[in-house]
């Protein structure tokens, strides 16, 4: 372990600590957006480098994951979403705009929440709503305080700004009922939940976990599983933290590199938590002594994760492709 956890490990009240293993072997920069395919039974992640980019779809047993497709991007990609009743067509967030990636290969633009000549900002996490909208969020390349945002993208009512005046917008997830939203702010550490009404529309914002993101680290992507507990990878932190549906810590999960980044629940029992973790950020030393940086964990957790949801096939004509 690259870090002396001291005290840090004695917040809250924990109730299960356990220890991921690693189940890849070849590291990437910055995974993100580790997502479980429940229809396809595949594991999808991204890795958001500063191009080309990959898209990785794999079986996964436990701890025996097998990559069986690589798709390259010329450009950063950071989160991605299955479309309705196809076996390899996404919406995927890369660097300022949302593509449909076809087929064939083809990646057709969709929304551009920033112009294409924006080269401060780039698009972070994102994820499909119970409705079948994508949600995804950006921040800016220095991670200047202020200056991200969250989106929604509705294949049939377009392209609205949600949230205004964050710093990194990352990890969004919903409930196993759908009515309640929790949204991630890396740059202050913040975790907010906020109510879903039945329109879809969101409410009543409070906080939900706050870290001392100097001491702890920051939370990065989150998943929720069938109780409505929440698993956060944590970024700088070297775990993955789990909490309650009150918001209470009841667990951790020990991770061998300091950027822990995403996680989802998944495999083919359905319980086993896969975890990204990143390169970025670490020094040639921290490297060095950090060999599974950029690779994939696991650990056994005993429960489910909740039903993947997709988005509909978005009527490209007279759009633009790449």
């Amino acid at each position: 372990m690259g870090r002396d956890f001291g005290d840090v490990w004695k917040v809250g009240h924990v109730v299960n600590l356990l220890d991921a293993e690693v189940c890849t072997t070849a590291p990437i920069f910055l995974g993100e957006c580790c997502r479980w395919d429940d229809v396809h039974q595949e594991l999808l992640w991204v890795n958001q480098a500063n191009g080309p980019g990959q898209l990785y779809r794999a079986t996964a047993v436990g701890s025996r994951v097998t990559i069986v497709h690589r798709y390259d991007f010329g450009g950063s990609p950071s989160a991605f979403a299955p479309v309705e009743g196809t076996d390899a067509v996404w919406i995927l967030a890369i660097d300022r705009s949302l593509f449909q990636v076809e087929r064939d290969g083809r990646m057709v633009e969709v929304a551009m929440p920033y112009p294409h000549d924006e080269s401060t900002i780039h698009l972070n996490d994102g994820a499909v709503d119970p409705q079948g909208r994508f949600w995804f969020g950006s921040m800016a390349n220095d991670a200047t305080a202020g200056r991200a945002a969250l989106f929604r993208f509705d294949p049939r009512g377009g392209l609205r700004t949600i949230l205004e005046g964050l710093t990194i917008s990352n990890g969004i997830a919903w409930s196993p009922t759908g009515d309640t939203m929790y949204h991630v702010d890396s740059g202050p550490g913040t975790i907010r939940a906020f109510d879903v009404g039945g329109d879809g529309e969101i409410s009543h914002m409070r906080a939900f976990a706050q870290f001392d993101v100097a001491r702890e680290g920051t939370p990065d992507g989150i998943c929720i599983d069938e109780n409505g507990g929440m698993w956060v990878a944590v970024w700088g932190g070297y775990e993955v933290r789990n909490y309650s549906p009150e918001g209470e810590l009841v667990g951790r999960i020990r991770v061998d590199t300091a950027q822990p980044s995403s996680c989802a629940l998944g495999g083919a029992n359905g319980t086993t938590l896969y975890i990204t973790t990143a390169q970025e950020d670490l020094s040639a030393a921290q490297l060095a002594a950090e060999p599974h940086a950029g690779q994939l964990f696991c650990a056994e957790v005993g429960v489910r994760g909740l039903p993947s949801h997709t988005i509909e096939m978005i009527d490209t004509t007279n759009r633009r492709a790449i």
